[in-house]
């Protein structure tokens, strides 16, 4: 009996990322082990940035929302992403620029069923960046821009004027890696506890995959 897998295939090499053909130091660090031997190339938190698009993790389904008090944990529930969340993928330009499309607008989608050996299914997914993309999509937005600060890991992604609801993203990269970011966004905000005001935090925590 057959049956289907989900297998994700990042079809990226250096070239195709759409930065250069070469190394670039800006993008990468060479991963040379004790013994003086070469691995290839380690991205550097830039490069992990313009690496893949990215979309709201399919894995995680949802954000997490977080209430501190000083440094003790309130609740940390966790929330569906709302449709315009899940639809959203976007791509941070070496320019500055940020370029966005949604999943619904796909002429040609990067999921395709590929037979195995085996005779098994699998669906594989195949990462296509802003250059590639135009000629897949219906929509294709290209009225943003980003920016970072690396030594305290703030970040900004603003979609510029739009008639979707898509307001600015202003906050954290918490963790960071090739193809993938958790990013957080603080608000403070006061509330009245045994009639006196206290000041809490919400820590929103979304994960954002390559897609």
């Amino acid at each position: 009996m057959k049956f289907y897998s989900f297998t994700l295939f990042f079809l990226i090499s250096v070239a195709s990322c759409g930065q250069t053909k070469s190394y670039d130091p800006e993008l990468q660090t060479p991963d040379i082990d004790a013994a003086g031997m070469s691995h290839g190339y380690n991205l550097t938190p830039l490069g992990c940035l313009l690496w893949t698009p990215f979309t709201c993790s399919e894995i995680n389904n949802g954000f997490n929302v977080q209430i501190m008090k000083g440094e003790k944990e309130i609740s940390s529930v966790g929330q569906p992403y709302s449709e315009l969340q899940k639809q959203l993928v976007f791509e941070l330009q070496r320019n500055g620029t940020v370029n966005y499309w949604f999943k619904k607008d796909y002429l040609n989608g990067p999921m395709d069923t590929i037979t195995l050996m085996d005779g098994q299914k699998s669906l594989s997914h195949t990462i296509f960046h802003s250059d590639e993309i135009k000629s897949r999509l219906k929509a294709f937005y290209t009225t943003g821009n980003w920016k970072v600060n690396f030594k305290d890991s703030t970040l900004t992604i603003d979609f510029g004027k739009n008639d979707f609801g898509l307001i600015p993203l202003q906050g954290k990269y918490t963790s960071l890696g090739a193809a993938r970011m958790s990013f957080q966004q603080t608000i403070y905000f006061d509330s009245l506890v045994n009639g006196k005001m206290e000041t809490f935090k919400k820590n929103i925590n979304t994960y954002y995959e390559g897609f």
